[in-house]
């Protein structure tokens, strides 16, 4: 039987998923990512808002999730 993944909660107690676009801190800088892997005490995010891809474990209250339409077109726009 497989385990089950952890639910996680952001900042604002919004369930998070893979796949969720995600802002969260790093650095002196607020980056906009997606959640790639969810572990038992962290979330992996993948930053898309750079001209490097990198990925960073954080934990789940240092993210907020996001959506709506202006999130979609900055995606859209910053696509790798």
């Amino acid at each position: 039987m497989p385990k089950e993944l952890p639910q996680h909660n952001d900042l604002f107690g919004q369930p998070l998923a893979v796949g969720d676009a995600v802002v969260f801190p790093s650095s002196n800088a607020m980056e906009v990512g997606m959640v790639d892997k969810i572990h038992p005490k962290m979330v992996k995010v993948s930053c898309v808002s750079t001209k490097y891809a990198w990925k960073q474990n954080k934990y789940p209250v240092d993210l907020v999730k996001v959506s709506g339409p202006e999130i979609t077109m900055y995606l859209l726009k910053n696509q790798k």
